[in-house]
């Protein structure tokens, strides 16, 4: 016993002294530390004390941590295989770990419904806007494991998925098919205000290629055709989501006859497209004020790849050592390298013509229920919110 209560006292003197000997740090230097930090170790944080909890929940410090973009993931769904998986593409792409060690499975918060099963309608900051089965949506955080389920307005509808830098809002919006009308209806999702309303927007006269829009800069693109008296015309469309107003922009050459596929490489829009069965042609989109051109930034050559694999092949990202992530026929992934004109293949899907759709999503605390805390409040659907906009 007493050996026990010697022992007690040794301890606690240690700890005294160590407690005294480790100066204690400002709050804002915690702050900054803590935001170099990946999303696991945070979560483990949380249980250290209350004042670590409150400072990891507060949104000035999850924004301060989203700056970091400390690490990114490519999501995939397999279609016909009803399968979720993250997979670390920079690791492939550096060699730290094989294709086994990179993919993880991810299991849906909820059920898919039915055989639509999964659509990726978008990603921003670390949200992945999902549809689920035939009419569900969700915003859901993988990382965090927090999600909601959005009510979705019924009818068919090409979507665009972004945060409204103005209003401090993530914003989902749906274009309605015009349907021979001479206006152009959206049906505009706000996480903020937790509620559904349609705005309509005359002037415009195009119909949208895309069921899915790319995300850049805080604006929405989708390519789209116009029908004209003589012929049918293909441009590009942008929806601002501060501004929530349309643009139409040329398309990149005059031999994209259908349009191109578009994505994103560093901070700029690209559209790819195979020409006739020949390389692909990435293209960069630059703005100069009002002004919009396009410059021919690469020439992929896939001379030995299938017809399908050239005339579908989407930019994804760049990887940090420079080389391009492209999605490729829907069934692999391949990393180019434009100064010396080759590519390497870093996965193709393992269930033989089993096609994946992908996204880039960042690794974040951004919480899709931070605005009201619950995972069961239904958003309404305001019937008379509707706004006319003439453009």
């Amino acid at each position: 016993m007493v050996m026990t209560t010697r022992h007690a006292n040794k301890t606690e003197a240690m700890a005294m002294s160590m407690s005294m000997a480790i100066p204690t740090l400002p709050n804002e230097v915690i702050a900054e530390i803590l935001s170099r930090l990946p999303v696991k170790s945070l979560g483990q944080f949380r249980c250290v004390s209350k004042p670590w909890l409150s400072l990891l929940s507060d949104p000035h410090f999850i924004k301060m941590h989203l700056k970091q973009k400390l690490s990114h993931k490519l999501f995939m769904y397999f279609m016909f295989w009803f399968k979720i998986q993250s997979l670390d593409y920079e690791a492939l792409v550096s060699g730290d770990d094989d294709e086994k060690s990179a993919v993880k499975n991810l299991q849906l918060p909820v059920a898919m419904g039915s055989l639509r099963g999964v659509r990726i309608l978008g990603s921003c900051n670390g949200l992945l806007c999902l549809g689920i089965g035939d009419n569900d949506i969700i915003m859901w955080n993988p990382c965090i494991g927090e999600y909601k389920r959005l009510q979705e307005p019924s009818g068919l509808g090409s979507y665009g998925f972004g945060y409204d830098c103005c209003n401090d809002d993530y914003k989902l919006v749906k274009v309605i098919p015009r349907n021979g009308s001479d206006e152009i209806s959206v049906d505009v999702f706000s996480l903020k205000t937790n509620s559904w309303k349609r705005v309509c927007y005359g002037g415009h006269s195009f119909d949208l290629i895309d069921d899915v829009g790319t995300l850049l800069n805080g604006s929405v693109y989708w390519q789209a055709k116009r029908e004209d008296t003589k012929e049918t015309k293909f441009i590009i469309v942008s929806f601002d989501l501060v501004k929530e107003k349309f643009r139409e922009l040329p398309k990149p050459d005059s031999k994209f006859a259908e349009g191109p596929l578009l994505g994103v490489l560093g901070e700029s829009l690209c559209a790819c497209r195979s020409l006739f069965g020949k390389d692909v042609e990435v293209w960069t989109m630059k703005e100069e004020g009002a002004k919009v051109s396009w410059i021919k930034f690469a020439t992929v050559s896939l001379e030995m790849e299938p017809e399908y694999i050239r005339e579908y092949s989407v930019p994804l990202c760049f990887a940090k050592n420079g080389e391009a992530i492209m999605l490729k026929g829907g069934l692999q992934l391949d990393a180019y390298n434009f100064k010396e004109n080759g590519y390497r293949r870093i996965y193709i899907s393992p269930i033989g013509h089993c096609e994946f759709d992908g996204t880039v999503y960042v690794e974040s605390l951004v919480s899709p229920n931070a605005y009201d805390g619950t995972h069961s409040q239904s958003p309404r659907i305001g019937e008379n919110a509707q706004e006319k906009v003439e453009e």
